[in-house]
């Protein structure tokens, strides 16, 4: 009898520790899909006020996919203290065309700063998902053991997209900070969810904005 009451509490041991390891999964899925690669700042950049009234810019062709990245990245500064304000909402093509002419309206409107996101590269990279057997210890004597479900590994192929973040400061007409970032995602969503999330987080954590 004593012999298998250790075999229940092994059991029992055997599926706790199951538990935790797919809790430990479903964490890590939550998590965000970009990484930060790269980062530079400007040597002077700790010297001059963090960035407050900011225009954010994408540039893609595609005019949904532009305005729905600005708005994103706006949402995200402004949620961490930056004013921010997307360009198609107070320029032209025609002015954004023209740098100079650009600079003088925004800092006419008080705007000390612009940050621009572009997609700078995209490809496939292969993966692999090692085989799985998914067993449990049970109570049937003599054997202890139930049967499990074996998945057997395979190959995959992920879409990786890496954008350029650049924040601008009108006050210096200099480049205060960059970033490379790399989100496994093809998901346009996904991808600016999380870039915009990523790069408005660094921005204020180093003082840059805010």
């Amino acid at each position: 009898m004593r012999y298998e009451l250790r075999d229940r509490s092994s059991s029992l041991s055997r599926l706790a520790a199951i538990a935790l390891a797919i809790a430990g999964l479903a964490v890590a899925a939550c998590g965000s899909a970009t990484t930060v690669e790269q980062t530079w700042t400007s040597p002077t950049a700790r010297g001059q006020p963090p960035l407050q009234r900011v225009v954010t810019v994408f540039f893609s062709d595609n005019e949904t996919i532009r305005r729905a990245a600005e708005d994103h990245l706006a949402r995200e500064l402004y949620s961490k203290g930056v004013e921010a304000t997307p360009s198609y909402a107070i320029l032209r093509q025609d002015e954004m065309a023209n740098r100079e002419a650009m600079k003088t309206k925004l800092l006419g409107m008080g705007y000390d700063g612009i940050v621009t996101m572009r997609v700078v590269d995209r490809y496939q990279e292969l993966e692999y998902m090692p085989s799985t057997f998914d067993g449990y210890w049970g109570y049937a004597y003599p054997y202890f053991y139930s049967p499990g479900y074996y998945s057997p590994g395979y190959a995959y192929t992920e879409t990786v997209v890496r954008v350029e973040t650049s924040a601008y400061s009108l006050r210096t007409n200099q480049l205060v900070w960059s970033a490379l970032t790399k989100t496994r995602s093809d998901e346009a969503d996904e991808l600016i969810d999380d870039t915009t999330e990523v790069v408005a987080s660094q921005l204020t954590k180093r003082g840059l904005a805010g």
